[in-house]
């Protein structure tokens, strides 16, 4: 007798072994809501990380230090802060060549601040495509000499392309250094970034836990208000809008690595910290745009 085809689930089974009946598309549409409402997170998201809260906030003011002192500096923090998501980013997403992987990340960290500082006047931005394609030059370089069969190609790619990515948006915050009243403005919004950082505490806290990201607003709202309260600028509303914004930002790079299985290692927390803090510099530097002009 030939096998009858059915679409029945292949882990459902009644109590005598039989298939249970296929699933009615109203039950399916019910289990999907009700996932929507009580989401079930890995357990790797419910563990604090106090070494990714510290390092983002120590990260934080060494480049508040820099910005304050000379946009090369600045330059030379987010390089750093490039190299450690460098360090860690491949090991962090799993990926099959981790080597090239951060030898391409590492290369646009380091070229893309210089080329944002090389400029003498608007666009200061124009020189970093040219350091984002080398970096992206020695990625595809990387992948033509392997000599291992290439495994999961697509992934690596996939892995050192987004890793670029968070490089060239945290090359962003280089403009900001080279106006006043802008510079302002990313002192802000570093410091709102720092103090969101504890809102990622609240991990291990099942009550608190849902409302983590409205604490990490709450706390970069904070952080930036204190911050513009000090130098005396930007206003205080606008200074709160790029604390809760850049805060937000920030934790949801965060948590979204937070679930990925090598989250557990200090290389992939400090790759975190500082990936949390690049990224939301295309946040500051549009609101910037918005509030200086």
């Amino acid at each position: 007798m030939e096998d009858q085809r059915t679409d029945l689930d292949p882990g459902s089974a009644g109590i005598d072994g039989e298939p249970s009946p296929p699933e009615t598309r109203a039950a399916r549409r019910a289990r999907r809501d009700a996932v929507l409402r009580r989401p079930v997170l890995p357990a790797l998201a419910t563990v604090r990380r106090p070494l990714a809260v510290a390092a983002t906030i120590v990260l934080a003011a060494l480049l508040v230090l820099a910005l304050l002192a000379d946009p090369v500096l600045l330059a030379a923090g987010l390089a750093w802060s490039g190299i450690v998501v460098a360090w860690g980013w491949p090991a962090l997403h799993g990926s099959s060549s981790r080597f090239g992987s951060s030898l391409a990340i590492g290369v646009a960290a380091v070229l893309a601040p210089a080329a944002a500082a090389l400029p003498a006047e608007e666009p200061f931005l124009r020189l970093v495509p040219v350091a984002l394609v080398l970096g992206l030059v020695v990625m595809f370089g990387h992948q033509m000499v392997r000599r291992d069969g290439r495994p999961r190609l697509t992934e690596s790619i996939s892995v050192t392309s987004l890793g670029i990515a968070v490089v060239a948006l945290g090359t962003t915050w280089m403009p900001l250094s080279r106006q006043h009243r802008a510079s302002e403005v990313a002192i802000a919004g570093f410091a709102g970034i720092a103090l969101s950082a504890l809102a990622d505490l609240a991990a291990g806290s099942t009550r608190a836990r849902p409302w983590m990201l409205p604490l990490a607003m709450l706390f970069g709202g904070v952080g930036s208000v204190v911050a513009a309260a000090v130098l005396g600028a930007p206003d205080l509303a606008p200074a709160a809008l790029v604390g809760f914004l850049c805060g937000a930002v920030s934790h949801a790079t965060r948590r979204m690595l937070s679930v990925l299985p090598a989250i557990a290692s200090m290389r992939a927390q400090l790759s975190s910290a500082a990936a949390g803090l690049l990224v939301p510099g295309v946040v500051a530097y549009g609101l910037a745009l918005g509030i200086v002009g």
